[in-house]
């Protein structure tokens, strides 16, 4: 899991140099195969990759970008409605946080949608990107039903430290653009 998001962070780094954008502009976006909306910043690129989450393989949608020198990433997968959610969110917070090398991480209250099922998070923390220069992440992750199918997100923003920039408040829009079916 470290190994996936650890790519997964580089390339959305390296497609993001290639689609930088000078400003925000925002676009609405899905989850391939999903009725979860969201807005991104910038044109998205998107993959999808089977990963290994709690000793079981998934297929991992993302969808990622870069503008004002932050990543913005969406991960998505689905699984059956009676997998342990908690547990694999919590593993997933986990590998996030331990993939950025994070510090000074912090609890910040959130209210998704009333679809989203109990054990939603986010957060803001203080880490590294892989070249090792300091960054903030703010990121979320959530669970909600879709017909008899369990879907999980993980969303979050990993915003450059060495640029002021209008982070907070971009980021909360970001995570408040999140439409649930």
């Amino acid at each position: 899991m470290l190994k996936f998001l650890s790519s997964a962070l580089a390339l959305l780094g390296l497609l993001g140099l290639t689609a930088c954008q000078p400003s925000l502009n925002w676009r609405a976006s899905q989850v391939e195969g999903s009725a979860l909306r969201f807005e991104l910043p910038c044109k998205p690129d998107k993959t999808v990759r089977t990963v290994n989450m709690a000793g079981q393989a998934f297929e991992l949608a993302v969808a990622g970008c870069e503008a004002d020198d932050a990543v913005w990433a969406v991960m998505s997968t689905q699984a059956v409605a009676s997998v342990g959610r908690e547990e694999l969110i919590k593993g997933w917070r986990q590998a996030t946080l331990q993939n950025m090398r994070a510090k000074d991480v912090q609890d910040v209250p959130w209210a998704p949608q009333k679809s989203a099922l109990p054990g939603a998070v986010r957060i803001k923390a203080q880490g590294a990107d892989p070249k090792g220069q300091a960054l903030t992440a703010h990121a979320i992750w959530f669970s909600h039903l879709e017909g008899n199918q369990l879907r999980m997100v993980h969303a979050v923003v990993y915003q450059n430290n060495t640029k002021a920039s209008k982070g907070q408040q971009s980021a909360d829009q970001f995570i408040e653009s999140f439409k649930l079916p």
